[in-house]
């Protein structure tokens, strides 16, 4: 389960060699935070419909560039798990107000929590695309973001 507040059992070596493994993908991650907070709570996804299309034709989603530059970044880094779901039922995670509640009591010891929740959205989003943008309008990824910003010591950024 979720430790809480900072990890006072780690030990400086320990500490630093976490922060030193995850900062460089964490640095990556951490400049869509102003964009993010730009579109939480909004739309970042628009149907296709072509024109002159019969409404019985098949739409698909367009997504805004800085979503999926976002993803191609996060998908290039050690925060992506495939095995993703083990962390939700490890951590008993079944709403997005757990998420929540799991990145805020998150501590460096609890990187594969971070790691399981922005896969989820991530790669979950390949197969079902909708994810992506609950990601956004529901702050979930904004609230990682902010996580891995506080534990790796990315404030200067």
């Amino acid at each position: 389960m979720l430790m809480q507040g900072n990890s006072p059992d780690l030990d400086v070596d320990t500490r630093k060699n976490l922060i030193q493994q995850y900062q460089p993908d964490g640095k990556l991650l951490v400049r869509y935070i102003s964009w993010l907070e730009q579109k939480r709570s909004s739309n970042v996804m628009n149907s296709y419909e072509g024109e002159g299309v019969q409404k019985t034709s098949f739409t698909f989603p367009v997504y805004d560039s800085t979503l999926l530059n976002f993803l191609n970044t996060a998908k290039k880094t050690k925060f992506i798990t495939r095995n993703y779901q083990y962390v939700y039922t490890r951590n008993r995670i079944k709403t997005t107000e757990q998420e929540k509640m799991a990145v805020q009591n998150a501590t460096l010891r609890d990187m594969d929590v971070l790691s399981g929740i922005l896969s989820r959205y991530v790669l979950g989003g390949m197969t079902k695309s909708v994810l992506w943008a609950q990601g956004v309008e529901n702050g979930v990824f904004l609230e990682v973001l902010y996580k891995l910003r506080e534990l790796l010591e990315l404030n200067a950024q």
